[in-house]
């Protein structure tokens, strides 16, 4: 009985992000399929998308352990928008397998879509106003999930969560599907659930976007210079 308890918590899926090494500039493009009107502009793949796709698989058998909710609760799974809604939707879609898996329990789920305005001057600030929810006051003593696409300096997602906040919800949990490893700053909120540590690199793909360009390509890539510059907006700097 021992050891099969071992075993358990050996093959336990891991909540924390795997992380990706500072030394590590990504793959050669000539491995992978990559649309031709990016390829120019791309240095390396960081992460391919199968591997992407692998890491959400997991945590979303993670969450689906975690969280003891039944009817009539629901788990409200809510996506920021831009970036997040290809997370948000594989990320739901693979929990959404485990309840029609399972035959011992399953993960009851509504869904929401909002839009955080936080960035003045290229700068973030804890003042933040939520575009989408109708109703705040709902959330009310309900199960929350932020599903988020990348965490940053946190700034953004720690007063987003402060926001929630007030609106006393029973729970609120975090998912992101990259944190980023800033060398010039330390991020200030810890997620629930990560899938990646990324490097300090500029990375597009997998609906991250810069200035509204590579939401259509599949992998993690990492931009070339020449790149940042031909799509850069004059007059304004890049936040993620």
């Amino acid at each position: 009985m021992a050891e099969a308890s071992k075993n358990s918590d050996e093959h336990h899926i891991e909540s924390n992000p795997l992380i990706i090494s500072d030394s590590f500039e990504g793959y050669p493009l000539n491995f992978f399929n990559l649309p031709l009107h990016y390829r120019d502009d791309l240095k390396s793949v960081l992460i391919p998308y199968g591997l992407v796709q692998d890491r959400i698989e997991a945590l979303a058998s993670r969450i689906f352990s975690d969280l003891h909710i039944h009817i009539p609760e629901q788990l409200i799974c809510i996506c920021v928008l831009k970036g997040g809604y290809r997370f948000f939707s594989d990320l739901v879609s693979k929990i959404q397998n485990e309840n029609r898996l399972r035959n011992d329990r399953s993960l009851p789920m509504s869904l929401e879509f909002i839009r955080v305005r936080s960035y003045v001057n290229d700068r973030s600030t804890e003042q933040i106003e939520i575009i989408g929810l109708s109703d705040l006051n709902a959330l009310n003593n309900k199960h929350i999930l932020i599903i988020e696409d990348i965490i940053d300096t946190g700034v953004t997602m720690a007063a987003l969560k402060t926001e929630l906040e007030k609106f006393q919800p029973k729970t609120i949990h975090v998912v992101t599907l990259f944190t980023k490893r800033r060398k010039d700053k330390k991020c200030i909120f810890k997620p629930d659930y990560s899938g990646f540590e990324v490097p300090d690199h500029f990375i597009v793909g997998y609906a991250l976007d810069y200035n509204e360009y590579f939401r259509d390509l599949e992998h993690i890539c990492v931009m070339k210079e020449s790149g940042i510059a031909k799509y850069k907006i004059p007059g304004s700097d890049h936040v993620e």
